[in-house]
């Protein structure tokens, strides 16, 4: 635990600072160092009476980890825009960041995009940007290239996720939902027809996959069904 870094609140548990080396890329990061604190937080249960929140961003999930190795492995557009949907600590935004990209961090909860850009900026990005986004609402902005990582947990959050992929995502864009295997991907998927979107599966290779796997992470891509 290390004391809370200037330009941070307070969190359940303090702060921690970890680093992670993925495709030769070292991240240095501040995070929560007791997510599971949160849970016994009163401002959290208050939120969750309201709108059944849970403060997922406070953890690193391990489908982050690969995701951030195949952005770090993928060739992009110079100074493409990117849009981080659910950035949490920005860990997978960082990695855009380091490839050059200009990236919007955004999160249901204040602190996260705080966060998010408190990692962005220590590592020399002062560029980047955040806000933060209600999935139920949407930014006035289309982007060309969408990220997500792990949000496909509760089945609730996929209409919502999947109305703002369709109304901000550029035509020809392309959006990335990384997920570590859930059961509930095969059902977000089976719902992106409904709103003009197609998709595909591919494993931590990029190789294609013919349907979402449980238990096996997997980046599931999607793409206007016009494009």
């Amino acid at each position: 635990m290390v004391p809370s870094p200037e330009g941070l609140p307070e969190v359940p548990g303090g702060w921690a600072e970890r680093e992670w080396t993925i495709e030769g890329h070292p991240f240095r990061l501040v995070l929560p160092a007791a997510p599971d604190a949160f849970l016994d937080d009163v401002e959290v249960h208050s939120a969750f009476d309201r709108d059944e929140y849970m403060p997922y961003w406070a953890y690193l999930w391990p489908a982050a980890l690969k995701m951030v190795a195949t952005i770090l492995r993928t060739e992009w557009p110079k100074d493409a825009e990117v849009l981080e949907l659910g950035a949490g600590i920005g860990l997978v935004g960082l990695a855009g960041l380091a490839r050059g990209l200009r990236v919007t961090f955004t999160d249901y909860e204040p602190k996260a995009v705080e966060l998010a850009l408190f990692n962005a900026r220590r590592a020399g990005f002062a560029s980047a940007t955040g806000y933060v986004l209600d999935w139920r609402e949407s930014l006035p902005q289309k982007y060309p290239l969408l990220w997500g990582c792990d949000l496909l947990y509760e089945e609730r959050n996929h209409e919502p996720l999947s109305m703002l992929t369709q109304k901000m995502l550029s035509q020809g864009g392309v959006a990335w939902f990384a997920d570590g295997g859930r059961s509930k991907a095969e059902s977000f998927c089976n719902g992106l027809s409904a709103h003009g979107l197609s998709h595909s599966v591919f494993d931590e290779q990029m190789r294609p996959l013919s349907v979402p796997q449980v238990g096996t992470y997997q980046l599931i891509e999607v793409r206007h069904a016009t494009d």
